[in-house]
Parts: structure tokens; sequence; C-alpha cells
């Protein structure tokens, strides 16, 4: 009897679960930044620079194994673009 109430019990889980889950993503629709190796090493130096820069949302210094690059934080895709510079590797 038992076995026969769990996978209904699982599949109702999985549907709450989801539906609390896609609004949440939903109301976040990605962030996108504009990055530029500059060896930083503080973000906020780095978010001042973006803000003079003109990213109203500032941004946020990344250490990678090559060096500091200060990301920029956009409102929408457009703002990277490829030629300049790429995006940062997540």
């Amino acid at each position: 009897m038992a076995t026969k109430k769990f996978p209904s019990l699982l599949l109702l889980s999985m549907m709450v679960f989801a539906l609390i889950i896609f609004p949440i993503d939903s109301a976040f629709p990605g962030l996108y930044y504009k990055c530029t190796v500059d060896g930083c090493t503080l973000t906020p130096a780095c978010s001042v620079k973006c803000k003079s820069m003109g990213f109203l949302r500032g941004g946020e210094c990344r250490i990678y194994s090559y060096g500091g690059a200060c990301c920029c934080e956009c409102t929408d895709k457009s703002c990277i673009n490829i030629a300049v510079s790429s995006p940062c590797p997540y």
C-alpha cells in the first residue's frame, strides 16, 4: 500500500518544487557582464571604475589564473561588444 502512494507523493512534491522555483528563476532573467582584463584586485575600485564608464549597476573584480578582470554589470546583453572585449568565462 505504501509503495503505491510513494510515486504520487513524489510527483506532487516535484510539482510544488517546480512551481516555487520557476517564478524565482524568471524574476531574474540573467545578468550580463562586460569584462576587461586589467589586473584588478579589489571589487570596490572596479565598481567605481564601472560607474564612471556609465554602468549604473557598477561591477566586480574577478580573479582568474591569468589575472584580475573588472566585470561591469549590464542591463541587457546588447552592451557586450564582442569585437572590443569578450564576456567573462564562467
